[in-house]
């Protein structure tokens, strides 16, 4: 008898491992999809935006452009000005702000993935706690338990 109670108890061991790893693997599909789901909505916002801004930029530059030529008598010369501006810019950009935009980008996006781990940990560490032998957050005196009901 003893023998038959520790088998069971071992099959049973062996099917919860089995469900325990089969849910990780659902979980960390599902975190997968979701950061790649944020990731491409984030892209595609600045892209949007990115779009929309530079079609202003364009027209803002021809009506420039056409206004200097008109001030300098040569409208080749006022494209040629808001070229050379522009030319300045990329430049400027090129040596002192790649760096700035490269963190900026970096930290954007990393932030989106370490909230969600934040989050996730801590929710998972909750619900291990509370399911296991019907324990309340009362019971261990977690900061801010009463929030979490």
């Amino acid at each position: 008898m003893p023998f038959q109670a520790l088998s069971d108890h071992l099959s049973d061991s062996g099917h919860k491992v089995q469900d325990y790893i089969k849910s990780t693997a659902e979980y960390y599909k599902l975190r997968l999809f979701k950061n790649a789901m944020k990731f491409a909505t984030s892209l595609i916002n600045m892209l949007v935006l990115g779009g929309i801004f530079m079609m202003f930029l364009i027209f803002i530059s021809f009506g420039v452009a056409m206004w200097l030529g008109k001030i300098f008598e040569s409208m080749l010369t006022g494209f040629f000005i808001v070229g050379g501006f522009y030319l300045l810019i990329f430049l400027l950009i090129l040596f002192f702000g790649k760096k700035h935009i490269d963190k900026s980008i970096l930290s954007k996006f990393s932030e989106l993935v370490v909230e969600d781990e934040v989050e996730n940990a801590s929710e998972a560490r909750t619900e291990f706690l509370f399911n296991e032998e019907n324990v309340t957050p009362e019971d261990i005196n977690l900061p801010n338990a009463k929030n979490r009901e």
